[in-house]
């Protein structure tokens, strides 16, 4: 497995954060930037751990937006097929829906940041019959993570990934400027595998 060396590590972006907060504010910042998820090495090697102790391939991001993250997991040996259904022009990502992208693909294992809840993302993934695992990153909004698909739909077993999300850095994210804990973090990660095929992940755990 390789190195992705110039992803920032972990604490580099703490600083990164703490600069944004004395200035016009870490979320103003993200808003400008349409960013939801920041990349560090720490966080990308973790999830490409995850991602590599799933057997079943292929792997395909949806929403991926422009595409960062499959681009980072790359580097980390973890192949990714990055789509999203209004990419940036110029991007590696491929312009697909999520659901077109499901049926083209037939992927056995998804990989979802922040996807948005309001246009049945989930609900297509979880039923989309070659998916295996789903790995979902994102936050918890009004006390709800992710859509309702994700904790309503039958036939799904469900575990956090705290050695993920330890890492994960977001726009929700708290500056509270104390020593040895000067942030909040609010980053969640899941994986939903299916009861008929539990995930290695889920194993591990137990």
């Amino acid at each position: 497995m390789t190195t992705a060396v110039h992803l920032p590590t972990f604490q580099s972006q703490l600083a990164q954060i703490a600069d944004a907060e004395r200035r016009g504010g870490w979320l103003s910042v993200c808003v400008d930037a349409g960013r939801y998820l920041l990349l560090n090495r720490q966080f990308v090697e973790a999830l490409a751990a995850c991602l590599s102790a799933l057997p079943e391939e292929p792997n395909i991001e949806v929403c991926a937006g422009g595409g960062e993250l499959a681009v980072a997991l790359g580097e980390y040996g973890v192949c990714v097929t990055a789509t999203d259904a209004d990419p940036p022009a110029g991007s590696p990502v491929l312009h697909s829906s999520a659901q077109e992208a499901l049926v083209r693909y037939r992927p056995a294992v998804v990989l979802g940041s922040f996807t948005p809840i309001d246009t049945n993302v989930d609900k297509a993934v979880l039923s989309c019959p070659t998916v295996r695992h789903y790995l979902v990153l994102g936050v918890r909004l009004g006390g709800e993570f992710g859509s309702a698909a994700l904790w309503r739909t039958p036939g799904w077993r469900r575990q956090a990934l705290p050695e993920v999300a330890r890492w994960m850095l977001t726009r929700h994210d708290v500056w509270t400027g104390l020593t040895g804990r000067p942030i909040l973090q609010h980053g969640e990660a899941w994986c939903f595998s299916r009861e008929c095929n539990p995930s290695p992940l889920l194993r591990k755990e137990r």
